[in-house]
């Protein structure tokens, strides 16, 4: 329960964060908004990690080099969604957002990127994605 607690409120907050960029964005621009965005981001978190006294960041030599880009997708994210919101708005950004987190996610899965489980894409899963689209079609 408590994962699907969280996975709603990273909605809201991702959706709050891309309105709230996309008006960082309009008044400095887009890069700057991005930037601006994660800089402040990086200071929230290490006050938080600071507050809570977890000294598990240490251990961060253990992470595989590749994964350490997350910083910087994160700053293509946060450029994607400003430049989507200013120009189609919030509802068809975050519908796009969706369908494409779902689509690479299940073809990452399937391709053995997560772990050894290699889930079947089945025709229920496709339907699902052709569904959404359709709902963002009829959003458009």
């Amino acid at each position: 329960m408590k994962g699907i607690i969280f996975a709603c409120l990273a909605g809201a907050f991702i959706t709050l964060q891309g309105v709230a960029n996309a008006r960082i964005g309009e008044a400095l621009g887009t890069w700057q908004a991005a930037a601006l965005t994660q800089g402040t981001g990086f200071v929230v978190a290490v006050m938080i990690l600071l507050m809570v006294k977890d000294r598990s960041w240490k251990n961060f030599r253990k992470v595989k080099p590749v994964y350490l880009f997350g910083g910087a997708f994160a700053a293509l994210v946060i450029f994607s969604n400003i430049t989507s919101m200013n120009r189609v708005g919030a509802t068809l950004t975050v519908s796009g957002v969706l369908i494409a987190q779902i689509s690479i996610t299940l073809l990452m899965e399937r391709k053995g990127w997560f772990g050894p489980d290699k889930p079947e894409i089945r025709l229920s899963h496709l339907a699902g994605i052709g569904m959404m689209i359709l709902g963002v079609v009829l959003l458009a």
